[in-house]
């Protein structure tokens, strides 16, 4: 099963400011929201999951300064409860997704519980998922839907901090199918941009390597897209040209030395010498990195960009939006927004209202429903963007 949609839903509880939120994801979603009001959080939990599977429950932790700091600090909580649903191994469908929970409980100072269950098609056609399910370094497999069901094999983990999940993923398919390698070859292969403008401006060891999260080899990647996908490198030079007065090309050079290295440089019409990326505004390195991630020809599946505004004219978000639209046929679009100019350009089904209770802190995701938004949109002449602002549908700061 190949789907560009994969993330159907995601569950969350006890984790940093989700109390309890369930949201549905489509082919583009972008989260709204004041500073505060859990997008990134939201977030945060296909990257903690990732971590846990990739590494181990203590070291992924550990990377998030420990269980304190990821547990919602409500003075009552002590119990992280997250579940993923998507549409990634051979027999998963819309009806039938492969699913996910990671639970996390702390019994004791120091001492927490983990609990892992994998709900996955191992076969075609209508019949019980396979379920997996970890508790500590014990793991027991067999079939069911919510419960037990038949257990036929019982494994044990090295220790209770190993990820199942991880551990399944290497094992024999024979014995297991693909579904648990499916779900968390999706997992890993998440690409969480946020560039680093100071990184990006660089000049990039030579290689043929998909941009980096981080964009730290974008004079590479964009080389790579001019020599491999000549047409996607037009269109992005066409949208630089929409959102860059006075853009006319982009030009490559190379550095000698113990490894050839690349720089990008931006030439301007009237100008005489090409501008190095190393002296272009913050504003357009991080637009650059943006569409060159946006026009990749063989992206994963799944595509996460926090504040994508930041840093951005209007004229720019116009273009943007466009883009991630686009480019939502291709890899699943998440990002996150505060500008009403982005979300003015957006269809109700692709905004996801974020608020916070000013009582309990707790995250409200979604804080307005997307059919009730497409019905107040159809009644008056604002758009999306101006709705929110105005505070008619939550998601801003009171």
């Amino acid at each position: 099963m190949c789907m560009v949609n994969a993330l159907k839903r995601v569950t969350a509880s006890g984790f940093r400011s989700l109390n309890k939120v369930d949201v549905v994801f489509g082919p583009f979603s972008v989260f709204v929201g004041p500073n505060g009001s859990g997008k990134s959080n939201l977030l945060q939990v296909l990257s903690f999951v990732r971590d846990t599977a990739r590494f181990d429950t203590g070291q992924a932790i550990a990377l998030r300064g420990g269980f304190q700091h990821i547990l919602r600090q409500d003075g009552r909580s002590r119990k992280v409860s997250l579940t993923i649903e998507a549409v990634v191994s051979d027999h998963a469908s819309a009806k039938a997704s492969d699913r996910y929970t990671l639970e996390l409980e702390e019994t004791k100072p120091g001492d927490i519980d983990r609990t892992e269950v994998l709900l996955y098609k191992r076969v075609s056609g209508q019949g019980r998922r396979q379920k997996i399910q970890a508790k500590g370094s014990e793991v027991s497999i067999g079939e069911g839907p919510q419960r037990a069901g038949t257990l036929d094999q019982f494994l044990s983990l090295a220790s209770d901090d190993v990820s199942a999940l991880g551990t399944m993923a290497r094992l024999n398919e024979e014995r297991l199918g693909s579904g648990p390698r499916d779900f968390f070859d999706f997992l890993s292969t998440v690409r969480y941009l946020d560039p680093i403008v100071e990184a990006a401006r660089r000049p990039a060891r030579m290689s043929n390597a998909a941009l980096h999260d981080d964009a730290s080899n974008l004079a590479s990647a964009l080389r790579a897209l001019h020599e491999d996908h000549p047409d996607g490198f037009d269109a992005l030079q066409r949208d630089l040209a929409q959102c860059l007065p006075g853009f006319e090309a982009l030009e490559f050079g190379v550095i000698g030395g113990a490894a050839t290295s690349i720089v990008v440089q931006l030439r301007e019409k009237g100008v005489m010498s090409p501008i190095d990326l190393s002296d272009a505004s913050f504003g357009t390195v991080r637009l650059l990195a943006l569409l060159t991630a946006l026009h990749d020809p063989l992206p994963p599946r799944l595509t996460i960009i926090e504040e994508v505004d930041h840093g951005l004219h209007p004229y720019a978000l116009d273009v943007l939006v466009e883009r991630m639209r686009e480019a939502s046929e291709r890899t699943q679009i998440i990002a996150g927004s505060h500008s009403p100019t982005l979300v003015n350009q957006l269809h109700p089904g692709e905004i996801i209202i974020c608020d916070r209770d000013p009582e309990t802190g707790a995250s409200i995701i979604p804080a307005y429903d997307r059919d009730r938004l497409k019905i107040l949109l159809d009644k008056t002449d604002l758009k999306a963007g101006e709705l929110w602002f105005s505070g008619a549908l939550n998601g801003v700061p009171k």
